[in-house]
């Protein structure tokens, strides 16, 4: 068999008695699987670059991802801070708008209390829940009954409600303990009547 040298691809040797020659156009196959196999490598290289990107490009949005889920969480913090406060703040107004003021009360107990009898002690707290409820401790010395009922309607003269008293009398002192509960006098003035 012979092979010429001139020729690059010789893809059927002539042998005239077997088939006839290829034509001449056959002789682009090898240049189109050449340009086929550069074309697989090119678009190999491309998909690796355009994937090697885009991991950095996820990368980046999973960051994005992260820092924004980090603001919200801080945004979301601050927003419950605020409506803490701002709950807190409502409460406040609510006790506030409840509170009545507890000088008078103070005035009206000492000036119901006679020159023969005196105040030891006379505690008044406030409950933090409801403004309009208020703690009484008064002791008296020398014990006298009649002297703490007077004290006791000055309380309600002053639009208090005396609820669950207590009264102890103990050698030469009466103690007197109640939640007052403030009526305003409008109200006051229903309960008292028949």
């Amino acid at each position: 068999m012979h092979i010429p040298t001139q020729t690059v691809h010789d893809l059927k040797t002539e042998r005239a008695d077997v088939l006839p020659p290829l034509p001449q156009s056959m002789r682009l196959v090898p240049v189109f699987f050449y340009a086929g196999a550069l074309g697989a490598v090119a678009f190999a290289v491309i998909t690796f670059l355009q994937i090697r990107g885009t991991a950095a490009e996820l990368d980046a949005a999973r960051r994005r991802t992260t820092e924004a889920q980090k603001e919200l969480d801080a945004t979301v913090a601050e927003r419950g801070k605020l409506e803490h406060r701002a709950k807190r703040g409502a409460d406040y107004g609510r006790w506030v708008e409840g509170a009545v003021n507890i000088q008078p009360l103070v005035v009206a107990i000492t000036r119901s209390v006679g020159s023969r009898v005196g105040i030891t002690e006379l505690a008044l707290s406030r409950d933090d829940k409801s403004g309009r409820q208020i703690q009484l401790a008064l002791k008296m010395q020398p014990a006298d009954v009649e002297q703490l009922e007077k004290s006791v309607q000055a309380i309600r003269d002053s639009s208090f409600r005396p609820f669950s008293a207590e009264q102890s009398q103990e050698d030469n002192h009466i103690e007197y303990q109640a939640t007052l509960i403030w009526q305003p006098a409008a109200v006051a003035a229903e309960t008292v009547k028949p």
